[in-house]
């Protein structure tokens, strides 16, 4: 797997050889932490829950998923939400995120 960062302005290229099963069982049990709260249907999380929460999804792929190559805070700074985000899915569920080829319906009659 692999990763890409903007780290003080320089496009850096990270891989980890295999992905810890531990990153999965890391992200269900954040996930099932959440269920709990959501089961009292008056709680709102505060943006200090909800900052925590982000910092540990994260932290699966900085601290577990590639070994503290990196830091929190240099995914935060180096990459877009939705890149982190399919990462960690590409990291937990094992594959990437499928997206529409750019060039689909370019040619004639599409």
């Amino acid at each position: 797997m692999q990763i890409e960062l903007y780290i003080d302005g320089e496009q850096k290229l990270f891989t980890t050889p295999v992905v810890p099963l531990r990153a999965k069982r890391l992200y269900f049990k954040i996930q099932a932490e959440a269920e709990e709260r959501d089961k009292d249907e008056d709680h709102v999380p505060t943006y200090q829950e909800q900052m925590a929460e982000e910092d540990e999804m994260v932290g699966i792929l900085a601290n577990v998923v590639f070994g503290g190559q990196f830091t929190v805070d240099q995914v935060y700074d180096g990459a877009s939400d939705e890149y982190v985000y399919d990462k960690l899915r590409e990291a937990v569920l094992g594959k990437p995120k499928v997206k529409k080829e750019d060039n689909e319906g370019n040619n004639l009659g599409e």
